[in-house]
């Protein structure tokens, strides 16, 4: 089940298990899988969420939880309904950013779709919202670093790979097609184009594609999941 996660992402899950079992719950929850993820992955908690507010969660937890006598850690906890719905998520999450792997990026966007668990509601009290962090997560490094690369600027160069809107559009159908088959057709009427900071964001019906302007790199793709049913 876990092949595709990466090492961080496996541990998040163990130290989800190490919570539940810490405080006697008889299943992992979405409560425990947040623990997790903040022990984790303290540069992607620490980025969104800042230290303090980090542990202003836990604490927040610990208050709204039933302390029960501990479970033995090498007991083999369930997952409740929500945390497997959390992985289901996580994996369509990865997939729609074009990764390879599953990460503790996925994992926290995840958490933030199962919208009525009580780690959603924590997250979401604290002003973290499912499509803020998801449009933070798929800009590309350089971009949320804000750096100054003169060769990715707003406009794209005379020699770069796709200059132009028409360009982007016809390689973004390409890779549609070759992926999804079929339903790339929906693509072909009045695709959306937007060039932002020398990369080119296409949306097509249900699919979308991001592509560097300079060397056609593709950043990502995948679906639009506001038009699924998920």
């Amino acid at each position: 089940m876990f092949e595709r996660y990466t090492e961080r992402a496996r541990r998040v899950i163990f130290f989800a298990r190490y919570e539940a079992a810490q405080v006697g719950s008889t299943t992992i929850e979405t409560e425990h899988f947040l623990l997790g993820l903040i022990r984790e992955d303290k540069n992607l908690t620490n980025r969104l969420l800042h230290n303090s507010l980090s542990n202003e969660i836990r604490k927040d937890i610990e208050g709204r939880t039933t302390i029960r006598e501990k479970v033995s850690t090498s007991i083999d906890l369930p997952l409740s309904h929500e945390c497997k719905r959390i992985l289901a998520y996580a994996a369509e999450e990865a997939e729609r950013l074009a990764h390879r792997h599953v990460g503790t990026e996925h994992l926290l966007l995840g958490i933030l779709r199962e919208e009525k668990c009580l780690a959603a509601k924590i997250l979401q009290e604290r002003g973290l919202q499912l499509n803020t962090i998801r449009e933070e997560l798929a800009r590309p490094v350089m971009d949320r670093q804000g750096a100054a690369d003169t060769a990715i600027s707003n406009a794209p160069s005379k020699d770069a790979m796709v200059p132009d809107a028409p360009t982007a559009t016809r390689i973004a159908q390409a890779i549609w097609t070759a992926a999804y088959g079929a339903e790339a057709a929906g693509t072909q009427v009045d695709p959306k184009v937007e060039l932002n900071r020398g990369s080119w964001q296409i949306i097509g019906g249900p699919l979308f594609a991001v592509i560097r302007s300079l060397d056609g790199t593709i950043l990502a793709m995948g679906r639009n999941i506001e038009d699924t049913n998920v």
